[in-house]
Order: structure tokens, then C-alpha cells, then sequence
């Protein structure tokens, strides 16, 4: 966590503005889901709408737009100009060395660097990370707004969904080791492209041709086993998951359907709970694949990190251009 923090060091305004977006869509959600609850239970109990409630829940609709329209542009720019921090001090370091020592290391490295550690973290920034922070805030915040509706049933539809974060953990970590062994066969592969390019004149005139290439086609090979075997595990893990997040849904209509015929529960309640019990169960369905993406983005920079520690002062805060 520390070097995100770090890779947003520059930016901490629009961060803090872009999750304040987040909080914002998320909890006028939850008052729409409230107010048209109770609209729900005026009808079921034959008194109609009413005007300021109907009032109310467009109110709340265009809010939802406006901070979920301000988190999209917000995330996005945030995004791009921390990444282009990042890379502007790559370039940078890079820019400053000497050809002598540049001759001396294997090419490889910045090649590997440019073409797979600063792709991933500019996509996983731009896509996943400010997505995790909004699914992390609705999860959190959704939670809160249902124990404040009814305890009882908000227990016990978390009890089914402990089991199921329980087993999206373990799945996590499966996928995780899948996922380092194919960043290693990327790097491998994007090693032997950096040394072709270094040794392409010696090769072509010792006509060695045919011995790289096969060396090359091995590594491509071994790469592309890596990403059938993650995505093979990644598709059996999410089945399970997908078909065990059906048993919350089942047990919170059973059990609410029972209070309601007791008389204990109103329908509009259950419907506001059958509509954001995604924002709960949906969070531990992907945790797996959430954290198996954010420990690769974090290995990512690790990677540039250790780069730049070399010729540059990541630990410092000096390895962004400010502005």
C-alpha cells in the first residue's frame, strides 16, 4: 500500500475529490433505495404515492448521476496523470545515464519495464483501481445502512456470505500463484526480444538464426501455457463462486418472507434489501479476482520502484515530476 500512496503523492487532491464522488454516488443510492421503500410500503398499504417522496427519489437519481459522472472523470484524470508522473520519471532516469553504462546492463530490463510493468499499472489505473475503492466504499457503507434496517435479517444474510469470503480468499491466493508464474514467463519471453535486438547484427552473420528462433518460440510457448493454466483456474474458481453467491439471495428471501408474513418485516424493506444485497455479496464473489489484480499491480511497482531506486530517490517522494 505504501508505493500507491506514493504514486499518488502528487495528486492527493483530486484522490481525496474523487472518493469523496465515490461516497457520494454510493450513499445517494442508499437514500433512493430508503425513500422507495417507503413509496413500496404506501402502496402495498393502499394510502398511494405522494408527492415529496416521488420528489425526493428524482432528487436523489440525479445526485447519483452527477457524483457517479464527477467519479468517472475524476478517476480517469487522476489515473492518467499519476501514470504519466511515473513515467515521465522512467524517462527521466533513463534520459540521464551515460551510453557507457546503458552498453554495459542488459537491455532487456527497460524493454521488459516499458512494455509490461508501465502497460499494466497505466490499464490497472485507469480500469480497476478506482472501481476497487468505489465497490470497497458501497460494500462498507451498504452494510452500515442495512444493520440500521433490520439487524436480525442483515445477520443472518452474512452468514452465508462469511462462508463465501472464506472461500473466495482461498481461491485468491490459487489465482495469485497462477498470476506471478505467467508475469514470470512475460518477462522471460520479453527478455529474449531484448537480447535479439542487442545481438541481431553478430547473429545474422554467424547465421544463428534458426537457434534464436527456436529458443523464442520455446519462450512464447511457455508464456502462453502460463495464461491458458491462470485463466483455466481463474474460470473453475469464479463458477463456484458464482453459483455458491446464490445461496445468500435464496436464504435473505426465505427468511424475509417468513417476517414478513409475521408481520416482523415490510416489503419495502425487502426489496431494499434484495437490491443492494449485491453491493454485499458481490464484493466477496470478486474479491478473489480484485485481489489477485491489485497484487499485481503491486508487484508492478515494486518492479519500477526498484528501477528508479537505482538511478533515481523513489523512497524520498522525488520520483514524479511535480506540477
Amino acid at each position: 500500500m505504501r508505493r500507491v500512496f506514493q504514486l499518488f503523492q502528487n495528486r492527493k487532491r483530486a484522490v481525496c475529490f474523487t472518493l469523496l464522488c465515490c461516497m457520494g454516488s454510493v450513499l445517494s443510492s442508499l437514500f433512493w433505495n430508503k425513500e422507495l421503500a417507503v413509496l413500496i410500503d404506501r402502496v402495498q398499504e393502499g394510502n398511494g404515492l405522494y408527492r415529496e417522496g416521488v420528489v425526493r427519489c428524482s432528487i436523489y437519481l440525479i445526485w447519483a448521476a452527477l457524483f457517479h459522472g464527477g467519479m468517472q472523470f475524476l478517476s480517469a484524470y487522476t489515473g492518467e496523470y499519476a501514470v504519466h508522473d511515473l513515467r515521465m520519471s522512467l524517462a527521466k532516469v533513463t534520459m540521464k545515464r551515460e551510453y557507457g553504462e546503458v552498453a554495459r546492463e542488459n537491455g532487456s530490463e527497460p524493454v521488459s519495464v516499458l512494455q509490461n510493468e508501465m502497460e499494466d499499472i497505466n490499464r490497472y489505473v485507469s480500469e480497476n483501481l478506482f472501481t476497487l475503492c468505489t465497490t470497497v466504499i458501497s460494500f462498507i457503507l451498504t452494510l452500515l445502512f442495512l444493520l440500521t434496517q433490520n439487524v436480525r435479517l442483515t445477520i443472518f444474510y452474512l452468514l452465508p456470505v462469511a462462508g463465501l469470503a472464506l472461500y473466495t480468499t482461498v481461491s485468491g491466493k490459487v489465482i495469485y500463484r497462477y498470476t506471478k508464474i505467467e508475469q514470470e514467463q512475460q518477462k522471460k519471453m520479453n527478455g529474449i526480444t531484448g537480447v535479439l535486438l542487442n545481438v541481431f547484427p553478430i547473429v545474422r552473420i554467424f547465421e544463428a538464426e534458426r537457434l534464436l528462433e527456436k529458443r523464442y518460440q520455446s519462450r512464447i510457448a511457455g508464456w502462453n501455457d502460463a495464461v491458458v493454466a491462470q485463466e483455466r483456474v481463474k474460470a473453475r474458481l469464479m463458477s463456484v463462486s458464482g453459483m455458491l453467491s446464490c445461496i445468500p439471495l435464496v436464504l435473505l428471501m426465505s427468511a424475509g418472507g417468513s417476517m414478513i408474513l409475521k408481520g416482523s418485516l415490510s416489503i419495502g424493506t425487502l426489496y431494499a434489501f434484495v437490491n443492494l444485497s449485491g453491493n454485499v455479496s458481490g464484493v466477496m464473489i470478486n474479491i478473489s479476482v480484485h485481489l489477485a489484480n491489485f497484487r499485481r499491480f503491486c508487484g508492478n511497482l515494486e518492479r519500477v520502484r526498484e528501477c528508479l531506486q537505482e538511478k533515481g530517490d523513489w523512497d524520498h517522494g522525488d520520483f514524479t515530476e511535480r506540477g
